[in-house]
């Protein structure tokens, strides 16, 4: 979790709360005769401190609909014990209900895609899962409690996820390491039944406040909100996302084992270009063309030279197409067969060089240039986003590792406490 970040945001909302009083909103009902009603979840759950879905509003809402339903969501979690009422009068109904995540499915709001006999995620979406947090003032038997409790709380929803599969051991595993799956990781993981058949818009996972969370994906941070001096997450510039090149020459082999305690300089000059457009979910399952498929390796972060890297591979399509984001369309309609020399061996069919040999660490400074150079290149504008999603892949999977080796900055009890008593004395 990140608890710099939690402090801020619950006082900021105990602010609003005191000047203008909680209200609970409703969900969305889109009554439709010839088929199943659509029941919008498209907020934060509870009222009270998240002001968003409160559960007695959609029960009592949900108890004036007969028949099928559909419930879509788009939700970045919140209040516990109203989600899991939400869960169990949507799991509760006799009728046939359809669950379908069509942005962000996070924290509770995930249990309640879980409530439907058939269970919907559409490409572009994403699901997230985590132990339950909460905040607790008092002294250390205070702290004990609230610890068991909360406890006994995630090995509850972890439960509800074992219903679908697996073990209540292996969800927990999963959300105490916070996971975040892409909409076919959600199928294959057993969050979802199936993908939808249609796109959703990837603007709509960015909607939601995730400064709460500890590990959430670099592009949907920078895409809901940019961090603040208070944001409490640990602060890291890479001259990879974003910048036009790194002058440091040390290697990062991610292999989880290994740390360092080194700080990378900031990149000069504004270097936002390769941060405009949000990453696309859900390439991995889409069907690729001239982008190459996504893929995760080692990375390795040093100084790009590609015009020397492409001049060093071998004609061979197998290298070219690893070490690439992108290949023409006669390089992928030609036969891949090993030696021939044709269309799919030449070095001039292939775009954004980022490795320098097949199987090697992906360079950090070659995909952050190359989202840089991306909107400004050749390429179709219907490849741009599959070669966007394999570059930031690469600079997420960085930005993970890095994230890892270095630990969060420790609370200071004084000035929270402080700014505790500074929020409500304004408010």
């Amino acid at each position: 979790m990140n608890p710099p970040a939690i402090r801020v945001r619950n006082l900021q909302r105990a602010a609003n709360l005191a000047a203008s009083g909680a209200r609970a909103m409703a969900c969305r009902i889109v009554r439709n005769d010839a088929g199943p009603t659509r029941v919008d979840v498209y907020d934060d759950i509870g009222a009270g401190w998240f002001g968003g879905i409160g559960a007695q509003d959609f029960v009592n809402q949900l108890a004036e609909i007969n028949g099928d339903i559909e419930v879509h969501i788009n939700s970045g979690g919140g209040d516990v014990f109203d989600g899991i009422a939400i869960y169990n009068a949507i799991a509760g109904r006799s009728s046939t209900v359809t669950t379908v995540v069509d942005g962000i499915a996070a924290s509770i709001a995930s249990i309640i895609a879980q409530a439907g006999q058939s269970r919907v995620i559409a490409p572009g979406a994403m699901m997230m899962i985590h132990d339950a947090l909460s905040m607790c003032i008092g002294n250390a038997a205070d702290m004990r409690e609230t610890a068991e409790l909360l406890d006994q709380v995630s090995d509850n929803l972890a439960s509800v996820y074992a219903s679908r599969g697996g073990t209540s051991a292996q969800w927990r595993d999963a959300m105490k390491t916070e996971t975040w799956y892409t909409a076919q990781e959600a199928v294959d993981a057993g969050l979802a039944d199936k993908l939808a058949e249609r796109p959703a818009n990837p603007a709509d996972v960015a909607a939601h406040d995730f400064t709460v969370f500890a590990r959430v994906p670099r592009w949907l941070a920078d895409a809901a909100q940019p961090h603040g001096p208070m944001s409490g997450t640990h602060s890291h510039p890479h001259p990879a996302y974003g910048g036009q090149g790194g002058n440091h020459e040390h290697e990062h082999t991610h292999d989880g084992d290994a740390h360092h305690g080194h700080e990378h300089p900031a990149p000069e000059g504004d270097g936002q270009a390769a941060n405009q457009a949000p990453r696309v979910l859900g390439v991995e399952s889409m069907p690729l063309n001239g982008p190459l498929p996504v893929h995760h390796t080692a990375t390795v972060d040093k100084p790009w030279d590609g015009p020397a890297a492409v001049k060093a591979m071998p004609n061979d399509d197998a290298v070219l197409r690893y070490c690439h984001a992108w290949q023409s369309d006669q390089a992928e309609s030609t036969p891949h067969k090993e030696g021939d020399e044709d269309a799919d061996d030449k070095k001039s069919a292939y775009k954004f060089p980022h490795h320098t040999e097949k199987g090697g660490p992906a360079n950090v400074n070659a995909c952050s240039n190359g989202l840089a150079r991306l909107e400004g290149s050749t390429i179709p504008d219907g490849d741009k986003a599959g070669v966007r999603a394999h570059l930031q892949a690469h600079l997420d999977d960085a930005h993970k590792n890095d994230a890892e080796d270095h630990h969060e900055h420790p609370i200071d009890a004084a000035a929270y406490a402080a700014s505790f008593r500074q929020a409500f004395k304004e408010a």
